[in-house]
């Protein structure tokens, strides 16, 4: 799962500035609880109003207490919390649910923080500017491309440290994801650890695990980790079968083809994110990954 928390856009502006406190309190409990980042669509000073009508330079002249004036200085500089954007990074585009469903909050549609936090699997945060944002779970419809029905789901979100005593069971989730001490160095040796009881990893994965990038092999993780852990099925990111062109060209097919119980299978199914792919197999209980990485080559590729 995700170390980050996702931010409401939709609280701004602020209506007074002591709002801000109970934000920045929320934030610090927050790191406590091992969420040290926030994603944003953009830079906190780059929002056109904090408060009606003033932007972050605005406000910061118009403040006299030196306590908020450090706090929101302290923000910015991401010293109580590692400020991330956009809310979606390039190479999680493809991966992105955004691109196979849509989301509406209040019968608008909404592609900011209430739609990512179902798409992470993630916390909102919102500013408590608004009585509707006073609440430890929001609303929110979800409908996918392919079908006209609409879905309520309910997204964790929190306005104020009080909010999160509802959201203990993610935060354990975090702990021990933190605890297993992922990384690329280890993983291989400690897969089966890692991954007991639904996932296996062809041989072919060892090498490929050591020549890709440091984010790409984190977002492997969450979403591998999501699967092994029956938070999501493999089936609901963003996947498909191969194309005709490829499953009918033996050289093509060739790479797609990986070791299972010490023979050649191939590998149609991946998942997609940006030039990245998993490919995979459900086999009754069990997922066998055959490969992870950049885009293989097509008849256009």
């Amino acid at each position: 799962m995700v170390n980050f928390s996702v931010f409401n856009e939709l609280s701004l502006p602020l209506q007074d500035i002591k709002e801000f406190g109970t934000f920045f309190e929320l934030l610090v409990q927050l790191r406590k609880i091992g969420m040290e980042k926030i994603r944003m669509d953009k830079n906190f000073q780059n929002y056109p109003e904090i408060l009606p009508h003033t932007t972050f330079q605005q406000l910061l002249g118009q403040v006299r207490d030196k306590t908020q004036q450090r706090k929101l200085k302290s923000f910015v500089a991401n010293n109580i919390t590692i400020i991330e954007t956009p809310l979606i990074k390039d190479y999680e585009e493809e991966q992105d649910e955004l691109l196979i469903n849509e989301y509406f909050y209040n019968s608008k549609p909404n592609e900011g923080a209430l739609a990512c936090s179902d798409i992470w699997n993630t916390i909102a945060v919102s500013f408590l500017s608004d009585e509707q944002w006073n609440k430890d779970s929001i609303k929110i419809q979800k409908q996918t491309i392919e079908n006209d029905t609409k879905i309520e789901i309910n997204i964790r979100h929190a306005s104020n440290i009080n909010h999160l005593d509802t959201h203990q069971d993610l935060f354990e989730i975090l702990e021990k994801e933190k605890r297993l001490n992922i990384t690329q160095d280890n993983f291989w040796n400690k897969r089966e650890e890692f991954f007991p009881q639904k996932i296996i990893f062809c041989n072919e994965v060892e090498e490929q695990i050591k020549i890709i990038d440091k984010d790409i092999f984190y977002q492997v993780i969450n979403i591998l980790r999501d699967v092994e852990t029956d938070r999501k099925k493999i089936t609901d990111f963003t996947y498909s079968p191969e194309s005709k062109s490829v499953r009918d060209d033996k050289s093509l097919k060739k790479l797609r083809c990986f070791t299972i119980d010490k023979e050649k299978v191939y590998f149609d199914n991946h998942i997609k994110f940006s030039s990245h792919r998993i490919y995979f197999i459900e086999d009754e209980e069990v997922i066998h990954i055959g490969y992870i990485g950049k885009h293989l080559p097509t008849k256009k590729f």
